[in-house]
């Protein structure tokens, strides 16, 4: 026997609980191609029997070559913020995948579970938010996959469904989404923006288009959604002092891999300081990561992609902290 087939078959999705050698690897792959078995098996996974491989959510593996066909769309959570003050440097000793880019085995992007798969997994059920803080649903997305996007029950998933005329397949007591599906959801963000319908939008802002009227602001907007409150007039707060000052006491920093729907708060900052406030508002299936954002005293507030926003206005410098409610 060659020496290259004594490697284990680790570094993928394990078809059984014990480590399977590389030889007799494809050799069980072909008998369940042949013998017909479910399509679901991989760690639960589907298999796509045209051309068998497994859809994971973000990705798709190939259980012959033990590979991802792309590569790991969290990537870039991997990548530490500029070292520009003490919160950033705290936040880049806690990178996810423990070190980030500096764990040499997330530098492997074809990897499966940081090559532990019996000890993690990689999670996956995604949607794609719309800019008035809806859900679209992406391939393979159900009420299992919007509990774990919006961290509710699954029970609370599937009435948000049925209650928006999604049907229950009997057998799975499941509700099985197609790819374009619209989940509308009622919460302080949809709100806020559907009270904004007649103020201007980041772009017109930004072209110069519209008529200014005071309103509230991104700090004020943060704080107020991830507690939950109404996010409306009179929540502004006017400086940043009050902002940090409301995080440092209130808050504690936590992980990217931490942040939670609606409830974690991003802090963005310059070389001249805090300059903005958002709210996480979720991942898609290709890792692009989405947030609620009130840009200034004026604009509508909105949904967007995290790098959309960036782009759009530089000035707010990069995002150098995560920020979870303490616990009461």
């Amino acid at each position: 026997m060659k020496a290259e087939n004594n490697l284990l078959f680790s570094f993928s999705p394990p078809t059984h609980s014990v480590r399977t050698p590389r030889c007799f690897a494809n050799l069980t792959h072909r008998h369940r191609f042949l013998s017909g078995k479910p399509r679901q098996n991989n760690t639960g996974k589907e298999r796509d029997s045209e051309t068998g491989l497994y859809y994971y959510g973000a990705r798709y593996l190939d259980p012959k070559a033990s590979r991802w066909l792309s590569g790991d769309p969290a990537m870039g959570e991997y990548v530490p913020s500029a070292p520009i003050n003490d919160e950033a440097r705290k936040q880049n000793q806690n990178l996810p995948g423990m070190g980030g880019v500096f764990n040499y085995v997330n530098l492997h992007v074809y990897h499966y579970a940081g090559n532990n798969p019996v000890k993690y997994t990689d999670p996956d059920g995604r949607y794609i938010p719309d800019p008035d803080g809806n859900l679209i649903a992406e391939a393979g997305d159900n009420a299992e996959t919007l509990a774990d996007f919006l961290g509710i029950t699954k029970e609370n998933a599937l009435k948000q469904l049925t209650d928006q005329g999604y049907t229950i397949d009997g057998k799975t007591n499941e509700v099985n989404l197609e790819s374009g599906d619209s989940i509308t959801l009622d919460n302080v963000y949809t709100r806020s923006i559907t009270a904004a319908a007649t103020s201007p939008t980041t772009d017109q802002l930004l072209a110069g288009k519209s008529k200014l009227v005071n309103d509230y602001n991104c700090w004020g907007a943060a704080i107020a959604g991830s507690k939950g409150n109404e996010i409306k007039k009179g929540v502004g707060i006017p400086t940043p002092e009050q902002f940090n000052g409301i995080l440092q006491k209130e808050y504690s920093m936590v992980n990217k891999t931490e942040a939670a729907f609606g409830k974690t708060v991003l802090k963005f900052s310059n070389s001249k300081g805090t300059q903005h406030g958002a709210v996480f508002y979720g991942n898609s299936n290709d890792g692009t990561t989405y947030v609620y954002t009130k840009n200034g005293w004026h604009a509508k507030p909105e949904v967007m992609k995290l790098s959309d926003l960036h782009s759009k206005i530089p000035s707010y410098g990069s995002v150098n902290g995560y920020f979870n409610l303490k616990n009461k």
